[in-house]
C-alpha cells in the first residue's frame, strides 16, 4: 500500500506536468527536438567554422568525391564545397520557416479568435474564406503565390505563411469557440469590459 501511495502522493504535489515535460515523455518528440537542437547549434556555429566561401567556384576541383581535396562532403559540378553550402543554406531555410510559422501563427490565431468569439456572419464570412484556402493543394497554392508574387526569398515567406494560415485559424477558433461560452468571459461582459478587452484579455491568455 506504501508503495502504490507514494506515486499519487507524488503526482499531487507535483500537478499538471509541464508541456516540455510532455514533450520529452514521448520519445519520438523527444529524438525530434534532439536532432532539431543538434541542426540549430551546429547552423549558429557555422560562421566560426573554418569553411570556404559556399559562393566561390573553382571548376578545376569540380564533382570531387567526398573526403578529397579537404572537402568532407566533396564539390559540386561548380566546384563550391558542399558541405558549406548545406550549413550555410540551412541558416536561410531556419529562418524562412520561424519567420513563416510566426507569421502564420500570428494572422491564422486573430481570424480564429476574431471568428470563434464574434460568431454569426462574421464567424461564417472568416471561415468560408478559410475554407477557401484550404480547398487548393497546399504546394500548389504556395507555387500559385510565388508565381503571382514573383521569384525571391521573401516572397516564397509569404507564401509558405499563407498556406499555413487555415491551420491555426481553425484550430484557434475551436478552443475560442469553447472559451467564449465559459463564465468569466460572462463576467467580464457583466463588469463593462469592451470586446477586445475579453477578446485579448480573457480569451487569448
Amino acid at each position: 500500500m506504501a508503495a502504490i501511495a507514494e506515486p499519487a502522493g507524488s503526482v499531487a504535489g507535483s500537478g499538471r506536468p509541464s508541456p516540455f515535460r510532455l514533450l520529452v515523455a514521448n520519445r519520438l518528440s523527444a529524438l525530434g527536438l534532439a536532432v532539431l537542437a543538434a541542426i540549430v547549434a551546429l547552423v549558429l556555429v557555422t560562421p566560426l567554422l573554418p569553411l570556404p566561401d559556399p559562393d566561390v567556384t573553382d571548376p578545376a576541383r569540380r564533382l570531387l568525391t567526398p573526403g578529397e581535396g579537404g572537402h568532407l562532403l566533396g564539390t559540386d559540378h561548380l566546384g563550391r564545397d558542399l558541405l558549406a553550402r548545406l550549413l550555410w543554406g540551412t541558416r536561410v531555410s531556419i529562418l524562412v520557416g520561424l519567420s513563416a510559422t510566426l507569421i502564420a501563427a500570428l494572422v491564422g490565431s486573430l481570424i480564429g479568435l476574431t471568428a470563434g468569439y464574434a460568431g454569426g456572419r462574421t464567424d461564417s464570412a472568416l471561415m468560408r474564406g478559410i475554407d477557401l484556402v484550404m480547398a487548393f493543394p497546399y504546394i500548389l497554392l504556395a507555387l500559385g503565390i510565388v508565381a503571382v508574387l514573383g521569384p525571391g526569398l521573401l516572397n516564397a515567406l509569404y507564401a509558405i505563411a499563407i498556406v499555413n494560415i487555415p491551420f491555426f485559424a481553425r484550430n484557434i477558433r475551436g478552443i475560442t469557440l469553447g472559451l467564449s461560452r465559459r463564465e468569466f468571459v460572462d463576467a467580464a461582459r457583466l463588469s463593462g469590459a469592451s470586446h477586445p478587452a475579453i477578446l485579448f484579455g480573457e480569451v487569448l491568455p
